[in-house]
């Protein structure tokens, strides 16, 4: 599916919590080349350290593997 920003103003933990209801894999894709599958608890740690970095989430995409997810966290992407 095509990349997709996260809202600025996003919650959180609902978010991963609809992440966690996704069907395939969705990943948070850096500015700098890395990339967090969200469906991993690992990464979803690491996810949420990036929450008092406002600067990296802005310049981050979010990317889904299979597009009907993209509708169940259309409310928390632009």
């Amino acid at each position: 599916s095509d990349p997709m920003k996260l809202k600025p103003q996003a919650d959180l933990a609902a978010f991963l919590d609809a992440v966690g209801q996704c069907r395939s894999d969705v990943h948070f894709n850096t500015a700098e080349g890395d990339s967090l599958n969200l469906r991993s608890v690992l990464s979803q740690y690491v996810f949420a350290a990036l929450a008092g970095k406002p600067e990296l989430w802005r310049s981050g995409e979010i990317v889904c593997d299979d597009a009907a997810d993209l509708l169940r966290l259309h409310d928390f992407l632009m």
